[in-house]
């Protein structure tokens, strides 16, 4: 199953689910979210832009990556947001 036109995903599974473990915030313009393909257990990283309403992203992350994500708060997640969207 491939996701919707609207929507681009770096895939983990052929059934990729979305399950969503925190709203990370907004951050350059982009609403964050992590979670987990409920098929594999991956991390994923959800963006959604207030510029591009009709289209989401999800990227797949590393397990580090996804850890990363999870276990920031404050100043050191909106850093690392910021940090993840310039280089992506």
């Amino acid at each position: 199953m491939h996701p919707p036109p609207w929507e681009s995903s770096m895939t983990c599974c052929d059934d990729q689910k979305f399950s969503l473990v925190e709203e990370l915030g907004h951050v350059e313009s982009v609403d964050w979210d992590l979670g987990t393909c409920a098929s594999c257990g991956a991390y994923l990283l959800r963006q959604w832009s207030e510029h591009a309403p009709l289209h989401t992203y999800v990227d797949l992350l590393s397990p580090e990556e996804g850890a990363a994500f999870r276990d920031s708060e404050g100043r050191a997640r909106v850093i690392l947001l910021k940090r993840w969207y310039n280089d992506h």
